[in-house]
Order: C-alpha cells, then structure tokens, then sequence
C-alpha cells in the first residue's frame, strides 16, 4: 500500500472528531447565548435596551453579513487553489470542509485551531496529504501577506501607538508568547528523548519494534509530502501566481469583513466609529485570543473585548455591544454552522443510502 492510500481509513476518525464537535457546540450554544444575554443586561444602560427598537435595523444586517460572509471567501480560497492543482471538487465540497475547520475551532481552544481538520478532510475528498498540506500552507502564506500590509497602514492611519490599552495588551502578549514557545520546546525534546529512548529498547522490545514500524511509516510519508509540497510550490511559482493575487484579495475582503462586525454595531448604536481603528483592535483581540487556554476563547474573548473597547465606546453601550460582538462573530456562526454541517451529513448518508441500494459504487 503507498503512503498516500493511508487516509482512506481516517473518514470513521474524522466521523468520531465531528459527533464531539457538534456535542460541544450543543453544549456551548446555549449557555453562551445566556452569558451574552446577562452581560447585556448588567452592562448596559436599560434606556438604550428601550430604543433598539428605534434604531437603524440596517447596520444589524450588515454585521450579521459581515460576521457569515468569511465562509465564502474562506471556501473560494480552498477551491481556487484544489482546482488549480488539478482537483474536481465543487463549492459545496470546499464549504464543507471550511464549515468543519471553523467548528472545530470554535469548541476547542483557539490555539488548536482547525487546520488538522481542514487538512483531513480534504485528503478524505480524494486531495493528496502534501497536496492538501499545500493547501493548507498557502492559506497561511496569503494571510501573512495581507496582515504585513494591512496592519502598518492601519497602525499610521489610525495613529494607534497613542492608545495606552494597546501598549499594555502588548506587554500582556508577548509575555504570553515567550512561555508559550519555552512550553513547546520544552515539549518537543521530551518526545524527542523519549522516542529515542524507544528505538534503543530502553523501555522494551515490543515498545522498540512498534517505535521502528512508526518512523519507517512516517519516513515514508514525510518523502511522499515534501514531493507534493515541492510540487505544488513549483506549480504556484511557474503558472499560479494570478491566482495568488487573486487569494489574497478574497483573504483581503475576508479579513476586512470579520473585523468590521463591531463597526457595524457601533453604527447601529449610533455610536462614535473609527472604522480603521476598529479593525486593528480587532486583529489584537483575536490574535490575543489564540492564548485563551478555553473552548473558542469563551470568557476571555469578552473580556479582552470590554478592556479594549470601554475607552472608545460609551459606557451605557459596552456591555451589549461587546455581548452582540461575541454572539455574531462565534455563537451565531457555531449554531448555524452546526446546523449546516449537520444537514449535509444527513444528505450524504441519504446518497450513500440510494446508490447502495442501486449498486453504485461509493465516493469517499
């Protein structure tokens, strides 16, 4: 059997991964919705609570809009470059899995995130591991590209070395980061060590004949992805690089609508906007967020949302804006896209159904 027909085993895997999703986000859904319910009542002042409905309903929409829409860009990204590579995989197919990988980060913690997820589902479309790796690497690439032009423009034009609150996020931070990183080097030699320690029979034969089976498997499949990494990086540099401007405009339109949801709050609050000042503080909060040891960030996303914003929004508003924030930008899509996912499983298992009782032949 080659390295790349491994994966055909792992659908039951990523099948057991998707019920504990779904189970958490279950779970989560209803008691976030109540925090946010009780923050917006404790927060906020009770006239404005009497006026929403008063206000411009219009800048609502747009933020639920603005909070969803990363869906379709996120989708358009995975199907610009599975197509280029050759791959016949619709929208629907791509949906599913950036469905998947937003999930799973929103029930686990953030900094797991949903790129294992993301990876295994597109070699369960029939995309190979380096290929789907590829992928999966390009997303990151296009990213970093768009934050390194996006972030300096919005940090001189929105002046925002001036605001205390980011000098002292940014302390926060990077003091998180260091233990962070000193954690998992600690951790690598460790495994390092203990691997070793294996292929030397120190902790028995059997433990040493399983320790050689893995790293000549693994061995095998490391050759077999860095060909289809090089590959596909090759193929991008010779005839992709229109597509690649093309990504990082949709990861631009991407970016730019996930960080403009509390504009549109603040709008429909008709409260002070400084549309450019906004984004940035968001690219804070959610990169904070990725060192919020909770599921999708629960607790600490709010928190770092009411410190933030509390100086710019007014006091009488912080407490439902920061609850509607966190309710569009994570509870609403993890409720729908629960939902979503789930139809399309249902909808796939009927299809397996009809073509086993035709004798069609199975896709995985």
């Amino acid at each position: 059997m080659t390295p790349t027909a491994a994966p055909v085993n792992e659908p039951g895997k990523l099948s057991r991964h998707l019920d504990r999703v779904l189970r958490m986000a279950m779970f989560l859904v209803p008691f976030g919705v109540l925090g946010n319910l009780a923050l917006s009542w404790f927060a906020t002042d009770h006239d404005v609570l009497r006026q929403l409905g008063s206000l411009d309903r219009r800048y609502l929409y747009l933020a639920i809009v603005l909070a969803l829409f990363p869906w379709v860009t996120n989708t358009l990204r995975l199907l610009i470059w599975a197509r280029f590579i050759g791959h016949r995989v619709s929208f629907r197919d791509m949906f599913r899995v950036t469905l998947g990988a937003e999930l799973t980060s929103s029930v686990f913690p953030t900094s797991s995130g949903g790129e294992v997820f993301r990876w295994g589902m597109m070699v369960q479309k029939g995309i190979p591991q380096g290929q789907a790796a590829s992928i999966v690497t390009l997303g990151y690439i296009e990213d970093m590209v768009f934050f390194a032009m996006a972030i300096p423009a919005s940090i001189i034009i929105s002046e925002a070395w001036e605001l205390p609150v980011l000098r002292s996020i940014g302390r926060e931070l990077r003091g998180k980061v260091l233990l962070v990183v000193v954690g998992l080097a600690v951790l690598i030699v460790l495994v390092r060590l203990l691997f070793r320690a294996i292929l030397r029979g120190a902790i028995g034969e059997k433990a040493r004949a399983w320790g050689l089976k893995f790293a000549a498997r693994f061995r095998r499949r490391t050759r077999k992805t860095r060909h289809d990494f090089r590959t596909v990086k090759d193929l991008v540099i010779a005839r992709g690089k229109s597509r690649f401007v093309l990504a990082v405009l949709i990861t631009a339109v991407q970016w730019t609508c996930r960080y403009s949801v509390v504009t549109a709050l603040a709008y429909f609050f008709k409260a002070p906007v400084d549309p450019v000042l906004f984004f940035l503080l968001q690219w804070v909060i959610f990169t904070g967020m990725m060192f919020v040891p909770t599921p999708g960030a629960s607790g600490g996303a709010e928190a770092m949302f009411y410190v933030v914003y509390q100086a710019l929004l007014p006091a009488g508003l912080i407490g439902i804006v920061t609850a509607l924030w966190r309710m569009l930008t994570f509870y609403l899509s993890l409720a729908l896209g629960s939902v979503i996912f789930l139809a399309f499983n249902i909808a796939d298992a009927r299809t397996r159904v009809r073509q086993r009782r035709r004798g069609v032949p199975e896709r995985v």
